[in-house]
């Protein structure tokens, strides 16, 4: 517990020292702690992305960056900024801290850490991003945007992986200062991720927070679309939040296509680099096939479609059992599945009728936007592989 203490305690003044950095390139995502925090996590994750196509994200490339970090955030005197906090509220982020850091301190229990966390983080400190990687693994041709900020870290500052836990810390300096209470509520369930590195945790909070700031207002359309652009290059299965977010900013903001600029350099960034360690432009789908010489056997894809598929129905039947199913048999075994999942999809079905409805009710442009964006989030996914985490 000491030690993610302390790790956090170091961590933080760095990213806000980027973050300075950041707002002075590209302008302020708003303002408070929190904001030049995840303005230095964006720019730093970007940063050791391009650094790791040609070097390893080791200890000689995380102590410049601390150095650097650290550097502006003393010279601005950014520490300055905790002094906003009241007595009551600094009370309230060190009890959620405690709690944070007690449940981060226990062993991991997620399937993937060992499969696939820990593998991907060795591969990125000790040899970067790299080309055709995939054909050894083919869960290491994801290669997340969060694992690269990760293992900028893992080398002296976060050793032990328990950055997530930093995030969540994060995530309730933003809710203290923002005031919005009901946040709050989630963080329960979000502790769940905090003993591993999975990109899961940043994708919901990051989510979280990007809706709640177009929900406020928040007019800075080239750096919203930018960020949830990295959400989405971290998992793509939230791509309803770079929709939502460019729908806003043409229909209710009526920007042009000139604050979208950044956004589409992270886009094209995550795509070279899916094509540089996968083959092809979204992991893993072969889809956007440029003849490249590295990427996976057609038959590797193949049986990695039909796995997909067959989660799709918890593996509770075979994939030539499936393609024998008819629309009906589709849709029926889907909500029959043994246990829970069938529950999940039910009631996941259930909320999106509910919302639908409430936007059609309610008639307010923005309700109307986030529907249609989850919407396509929801028939992307019913297309490729209908699992209930997806959702």
């Amino acid at each position: 517990m000491i030690l993610i203490l302390l790790s956090s305690i170091f961590i933080v003044p760095v990213l806000m020292g980027w973050g300075k950095i950041m707002e002075n390139i590209w302008g302020v995502l708003f303002q408070e702690v929190s904001g030049k925090i995840l303005s230095g996590i964006l720019g730093i994750s970007l940063i050791w992305t391009i650094i790791s196509f040609f070097i390893p994200l080791n200890i000689y490339v995380e102590i410049p960056s601390i150095l650097f970090g650290l550097l502006f955030f003393f010279k601005n005197k950014l520490y300055w900024e905790f002094y906003q906090f009241s007595k009551k509220d600094f009370a309230l982020l060190s009890v959620i801290s405690l709690i944070i850091i007690f449940a981060g301190s226990f062993y991991p229990y997620i399937l993937d850490h060992f499969g696939y966390y820990i593998p991907t983080l060795q591969w990125l400190t000790e040899y970067g991003l790299v080309k055709g990687v995939s054909n050894i693994d083919l869960t290491l041709g994801q290669m997340s945007l969060w694992h690269i900020f990760q293992a900028g870290f893992s080398n002296f500052s976060d050793p032990f992986l328990r950055i997530n836990s930093t995030l969540l810390m994060i995530y309730s300096i933003y809710i203290i200062e923002r005031k919005n209470w009901i946040h709050l509520c989630f963080l329960p369930l979000l502790l769940l991720f905090s003993q591993s590195p999975s990109p899961d945790l940043p994708v919901i909070i990051f989510s979280l927070i990007i809706l709640n700031e177009i929900l406020a207002g928040n007019r800075n359309t080239t750096l919203l679309f930018a960020f949830s652009i990295f959400v989405f290059a971290i998992k793509p299965t939230m791509i309803w939040l770079p929709v939502l977010t460019f729908l806003s900013s043409v229909f209710i903001f009526k920007n042009s296509f000139r604050p979208l600029f950044l956004g589409i350099i992270i886009l094209l960034i995550f795509f070279v680099k899916n094509i540089w360690v996968f083959g092809y432009p979204v992991f893993p789908v072969a889809i956007g096939d440029l003849g490249v010489s590295w990427k996976p056997n057609s038959e590797v894809l193949k049986i990695s479609s039909q796995f997909a598929i067959m989660k799709t129905y918890d593996m509770q039947y075979t994939y030539e059992e499936i393609q024998k199913f008819s629309t009906i048999d589709y849709i029926k075994n889907w909500f029959s599945l043994e246990g829970i999942k069938s529950k999940i999809n039910i009631l996941f079905v259930l909320s999106l009728g509910i919302f639908s409805a409430f936007a059609w009710i309610k008639k307010k442009k923005l309700m109307t936007l986030i529907c249609i964006s989850l919407l396509i989030k929801s028939a992307l996914i019913l297309t490729f592989s209908a699992q209930y985490r997806f959702f």
